[in-house]
């Protein structure tokens, strides 16, 4: 990776969302490990800029005003949308940026890196061709590694070295440990993690109440459930038929949940960020992966992936089950469990 005379200023861009964020968290330090003395700025849209509000190796936060550029596009109000769009080019342009690394692939993350100056801008080809927007473009490669395409992208920029990173505040520590005593939960809990942005990559809701019975039958722990607010009621229909058994989701920040996941004993979710986030604590995790390709090498070793290699997984966007979604279903309560038992 080419650098300055100058010293190195690096606008990083993942925008989005919690899992891609924390998969790309290893990529500051890699910077820094590949260009010494580099300064990393990262461009963020605002709900996840909590997730690097405390990372070590991240200098700045930039956030991408990605609502008031929608507002104004839906409007039909170009020529506010277009005088928004130049004055965000002058902020990136008044940081000096030497480098601009595109870590999201996608049309506008290319945009940004190039509206923000920097003559050096590295990133992946696509389908939407937002390699003309880049000076230095590589192909994502197919692995089964987490974390893969930013591992790849940190060895291309010249980082022998990867590590996921994500840290949250004292306060939102402080303030989940209120949230748990006044339920109140043990200090000792599982995390449950059922929901994510696609229905394809969700385990049936009764897969999790079967699933939740057997735990409750070999062990006293806490169960904790995580998820957004639109979670929040099937989240609580999850705690009707067991004792001990809580719903977070919804009811607390994003960066309290990643303590919830950080502090616990044991984890088991979908495809999600919160996942990932239980597999970069290190934390016993069972995954359960069926309409995308699972990563089966991480660097925590009690990482335990479930997936059923059907014909048609994966999927990804593209379902062809009518909505049965049999490569979820087919993960059964009682193989989920038995992974899990050692570590309850």
């Amino acid at each position: 990776m080419s650098s300055t005379a100058t010293q190195p200023n690096v606008l990083l861009i993942r925008l989005s969302a919690i899992g891609d964020i924390v998969m790309a968290s290893g990529l500051p330090s890699s910077i820094k490990a590949a260009l010494p003395n580099a300064r990393v700025t990262w461009l963020v849209e605002k709900p996840y800029a909590e997730l690097i509000l405390h990372h070590p190796f991240v200098d700045d936060i930039l956030v991408w005003p990605k609502s008031e550029w929608k507002a104004f596009g839906k409007k039909r109000a170009y020529w506010s949308l277009f005088k928004s769009v130049l004055a965000f080019r002058r902020q990136l342009r008044d940081k000096g940026f030497t480098h601009a690394i595109d870590a999201q692939g996608l049309l506008k993350s290319a945009f940004l890196a190039y509206l923000s100056g920097a003559a050096h801008r590295i990133g992946f080809n696509s389908k939407e061709q937002s390699q003309r927007f880049l000076t230095d473009t590589i192909d994502k490669p197919i692995s089964e590694e987490i974390s893969s395409e930013y591992r790849f992208l940190a060895k291309h920029m010249g980082a022998n070295t990867y590590q996921l990173r994500v840290e949250m505040g004292e306060a939102a520590t402080l303030q989940l440990r209120r949230t748990l005593d006044a339920l109140p939960v043990n200090s000792n809990y599982i995390v449950l993690a059922p929901f994510t942005t696609r229905p394809q990559k969700h385990w049936p809701i009764n897969h999790w109440k079967q699933l939740i019975t057997l735990i409750r039958q070999h062990s006293d722990i806490s169960i904790v459930i995580l998820g957004g607010p639109s979670d929040s009621c099937e989240a609580e229909s999850l705690t009707f038929n067991d004792s001990d058994v809580y719903s977070l989701a919804g009811h607390i920040s994003l960066a309290e949940s990643a303590v919830a996941v950080k502090e616990s004993e044991a984890f088991i979710g979908v495809d999600t960020g919160l996942t990932h986030m239980a597999v970069t604590f290190l934390r016993p995790t069972v995954a359960l992966f069926g309409s995308t390709c699972p990563y089966t090498y991480t660097d925590n070793a009690n990482t335990h992936v479930l997936y059923k290699s059907l014909v048609c997984a994966p999927c990804k966007r593209k379902p062809t089950c009518n909505g049965t979604f049999d490569c979820m279903a087919s993960i059964r309560p009682e193989e989920v469990f038995t992974t899990v038992k050692e570590y309850l």
